[in-house]
């Protein structure tokens, strides 16, 4: 038997600050992906891979950025109880933050 890497929160409000989706919180452990399916249209991603500056989140956690409209995206799923942050990092030419988050679902 095959034990599934994907773990699903049916019913969450993701609060993106200029505006609230509500739909399935869907974690794919084995890709580090966290994504909001909703009915409205396609999935919202959450999570962004940061591979291009060789940084791979650990098992069950993932990469959140904190600029553009996810700005202040870890601090309210955390507040949510949906991610626990692990690190805070620095990436790109703009020395950008991103956050390395445990998924809690």
């Amino acid at each position: 038997m095959v034990e599934s890497t994907t773990t699903v929160r049916h019913d969450v409000t993701v609060d993106f600050g200029c505006i609230e989706l509500t739909g399935a919180l869907v974690h794919d452990n084995e890709n580090r992906l966290l994504e909001l399916e909703n009915a409205e249209g396609p999935a919202e991603p959450i999570s962004i891979s940061l591979q291009v500056y060789g940084l791979t989140p650990e098992p069950g956690n993932v990469f959140i950025k904190d600029w553009s409209e996810h700005c202040g995206l870890t601090a309210r799923l955390a507040q949510a109880g949906l991610v626990a942050p692990v690190q805070t990092l620095t990436v790109g030419p703009y020395l950008s933050t991103a956050y390395e988050v445990q998924v809690t679902l």
